[in-house]
C-alpha cells in the first residue's frame, strides 16, 4: 500500500487546486462527507440514543469536521460541534463551512480555554459517537491545552471515536504521539494513508483504517 508523508500530501492538495483548478471547498466537502458516511454506518451498527459530538480545531481539519456535522444534521442525526480554539482564526474553506453551520443553526459551542472546557464537560452527558477533527497533518511540537486536556478526556471516555485524516496529536510521518494523541476506534484518512498511521505505534492510535477518495486527480496519485 502506497503511503505518503504530510508534506507529500500537502503538495498533492496544493497541485489539485493550482494545477487542476479543484477548489479547496470541493476537497473539504469530499473529506467531510466520507467521515459522515462512516459515522452513519457505525451508528446503524450501534443501537442506542445520543448525539454525535464533533470536536474541531481552527484549521482545515476542523473544517472537515464542520462538513461532517452538516451532513449528519441533514440526515436527522443529533449532532453538536465544539470548536476548541479561536473562531477568528478559522480561514478559507473552513471559514465558509463554519458560516454554513451557523446559518443552519447546528448546535455549536466554543472552547477557548481549559476553564471553558471544564465547564462544558460538567454540563454535557457522554456522546454516542465522537468525531475527532481537532488537529491535522500540520501539527508540530507538543499538544498544548486546552486541546491536550480534551484529548486526555476523550481517551478516558468510553465513546467510540472516528479520527479525521489521522488521530489528533499523532505525527503523520513517524506515528509518534506529540506528547498526547487520540486513541481512535476508526480513522478515515484522505487520498493516501499517512506514513505514521501504519507504524506499530500509529496503528494502535488509528484503530481501523479507511482510505477515502477526495478527488485528488489520478495524475497526482501515480
Amino acid at each position: 500500500m502506497k503511503t505518503v508523508t504530510a508534506d507529500q500530501m500537502r503538495r498533492m492538495d496544493r497541485r489539485s487546486q493550482q494545477q487542476f483548478g479543484i477548489p479547496e471547498l470541493i476537497l473539504m466537502e469530499h473529506a467531510g462527507s466520507a467521515v459522515a458516511q462512516e459515522a452513519q454506518r457505525l451508528l446503524h451498527q450501534r443501537k442506542g440514543r445520543g448525539k454525535v459530538l464533533v470536536l474541531s480545531g481552527a484549521g482545515a481539519n476542523g473544517g472537515d469536521g464542520f462538513v461532517t456535522a452538516r451532513h449528519l444534521d441533514n440526515w436527522g442525526i443529533p449532532v453538536e460541534v465544539v470548536l476548541v480554539g479561536d473562531p477568528e482564526r478559522v480561514q478559507g474553506a473552513a471559514r465558509t463551512n463554519l458560516e454554513i453551520l451557523r446559518r443552519l443553526k447546528v448546535r455549536f459551542s466554543v472552547v477557548r480555554s481549559l476553564q471553558n472546557w471544564s465547564r462544558w464537560v460538567s454540563k454535557h452527558p457522554p456522546a454516542r459517537l465522537v468525531v475527532d477533527a481537532l488537529l491535522g497533518t500540520g501539527m508540530s511540537g507538543l499538544v498544548r491545552d486546552p486541546i491536550r486536556s480534551v484529548i486526555e478526556w476523550l481517551n478516558q471516555s468510553r465513546c467510540p471515536v472516528i479520527a479525521v485524516d489521522l488521530p489528533s496529536g499523532l505525527c503523520a510521518d513517524t506515528g509518534s504521539a506529540c506528547g498526547v494523541a487520540v486513541r481512535a476506534s476508526y480513522t478515515v484518512t484522505f487520498g493516501f494513508p499517512k506514513r505514521g498511521l501504519l507504524t506499530r505505534q500509529g496503528r494502535r492510535y488509528a484503530g481501523r483504517l479507511r482510505v477515502a477518495d477526495i478527488s485528488i486527480p489520478r495524475a497526482l496519485r501515480r
